[in-house]
């Protein structure tokens, strides 16, 4: 199934769409909300800092992450000037690119024109710090049963996940 076949629907309640990367992005938000309450590393990361990433597809979709001193926010739509823009052609582009967590992915991207990025490049280099932290740890028996789940589904569909 295509990510685009999926209808978008605006949830006003929580600001947020169903929009595939509107979710990812808002998950994120969430997750990194979580990591400042918790991990040093990433509380390191947004001490004393002050600025905000839009993240949005040439279609119009757009999602602000805002760091303020610690604390992590999102709103949706382009409310204030970003200080870095990361936009891609497609919410199905960006939901598979940011997935993938590939340099190379964004750099075929700059190359070809379907990703295209301005502003305070520092901020991209500061994404990418945040981005090893935001996979949670999982308990040992957790992975162990993800990897027979894995091997489960590849002798069933002879497709790895």
């Amino acid at each position: 199934m295509k990510l685009s076949s999926i209808p978008v629907v605006k949830l006003p309640l929580v600001d947020v769409s169903t929009d595939p990367l509107d979710l990812l992005v808002t998950g994120l938000a969430l997750r990194m909300k979580q990591l400042a309450r918790t991990s040093p590393k990433f509380i390191e990361l947004v001490h004393e800092r002050q600025f905000r990433i839009q993240i949005g597809t040439d279609t119009g979709f757009a999602r602000q992450i805002i760091v303020n001193n610690g604390d992590i926010d999102t709103v949706s739509g382009d409310a204030e000037k970003a200080d870095f823009i990361l936009q891609f052609a497609d919410s199905e582009q960006g939901v598979k690119t940011l997935m993938k967590g590939d340099p190379t992915a964004f750099m075929t991207g700059m190359q070809n024109g379907t990703i295209k990025m301005e502003g305070d490049f520092g901020l991209l280099v500061w994404f990418n710090q945040v981005a090893k932290l935001v996979p949670p740890k999982l308990p040992k028996p957790v992975k162990e049963k993800i990897k027979m789940a894995r091997q489960f589904i590849k002798q069933k569909t002879g497709k790895s996940i």
